[in-house]
């Protein structure tokens, strides 16, 4: 049976409702769940409302109407944090101490046994790549180098989920793509990831489902490879060696293929429309002309993300 992790049900935040300056609506009667397992992606533009879910989420804002759970309990419970760890975009350091003693720190205030201290920081230190830098204080620390830290001190215990919230905001390229193996390895471990993001190459390498705000509302959510899969246009049919009277015999009265010449006899016949293909199909049939290859053509992510939001920001 399938356990729901995150569960918000027709959730509206205001803000300033009861002040005399003008009140303003961060979400809007919003409604999602993220089952146990995978990653999924919860994405918008800045100002979409995203830091605000989070935050009612994780028990740290009230929502002015709906109800939002965590771990199966209300997020007001503080028990249904116990198993939850969260990572921050702007994450706040005592920044005279080193790494470990962050660690230390951390686990001491999630009652981690004593015995156990020194070998969990190794670990999650390890996890992140910062074994050599145990011993320097963070005030040192580079924005990147940080956020390697926030990471680890989310690690400790080995949380059952984690929220984060723009998780890779000021990493360089090798650190993300530590963070994207690290998410991946974490999934595959039955660890749940929720993480927020407007970048598009995180989420098509990440995330199995998504979940996208525009303007405080849901406007799109599902499997992001069906969601890739539902918006095929087209089909690009290729063929290699292809005589001059069998390229005329495919090209005539095929009235909106786009046809390109990539070298000595290989073309490639792009088409769009069912009319198209259905005549198309017919003729290749009729002359028992193979394609080297049959190519369906979407629209990236990029196009259907930004495409739902522009709807939803005339909303």
């Amino acid at each position: 049976m399938t356990q729901t992790v995150i569960e918000l049900k027709n959730v509206t935040k205001i803000f300033n409702e009861a002040l005399e300056e003008k009140p303003k609506t961060a979400v809007s009667n919003l409604s999602f769940a993220v089952e146990k397992g995978g990653i999924t992606g919860f994405i918008g533009p800045n100002g979409a409302g995203k830091t605000t879910s989070i935050k009612m989420i994780l028990g740290l804002v009230r929502p002015t109407k709906g109800s939002v759970s965590l771990m199966g309990m209300p997020s007001s419970d503080k028990n249904s944090r116990q198993r939850v760890a969260f990572v921050s975009e702007q994450p706040y350091f005592y920044e005279h101490l080193t790494a470990y003693e962050t660690l230390k720190f951390i686990c001491q205030l999630k009652h981690y046994p004593k015995r156990c201290i020194d070998d969990e920081i190794a670990r999650v230190l390890e996890v992140v790549e910062m074994s050599a830098n145990a011993k320097r204080r963070v005030k040192s620390f580079s924005k990147g180098m940080q956020q390697r830290l926030n990471m680890a001190q989310s690690l400790i215990g080995n949380p059952e989920l984690i929220i984060m919230d723009e998780p890779m905001s000021g990493m360089d390229p090798l650190g993300r793509r530590l963070f994207r193996n690290l998410f991946k390895d974490l999934s595959r471990q039955g660890t749940t990831i929720f993480f927020s993001t407007h970048v598009v190459e995180d989420i098509e390498a990440l995330c199995d489902r998504i979940v996208v705000l525009a303007n405080g509302k849901l406007h799109l959510q599902g499997n992001v490879a069906k969601l890739i899969n539902s918006t095929t246009y087209g089909f690009e049919y290729r063929f290699e060696n292809l005589d001059y009277d069998t390229f005329e015999y495919l090209s005539s009265g095929t009235q909106n293929a786009v046809i390109s010449d990539h070298n000595d006899k290989s073309y490639s016949f792009i088409l769009n429309t069912e009319k198209d293909l259905e005549k198309f199909n017919g003729k290749i049939s009729a002359k028992n002309i193979i394609p080297h290859s049959i190519t369906p053509i979407r629209s990236s992510l990029e196009e259907i993300l930004y495409a739902n939001s522009s709807k939803g920001a005339k909303s």
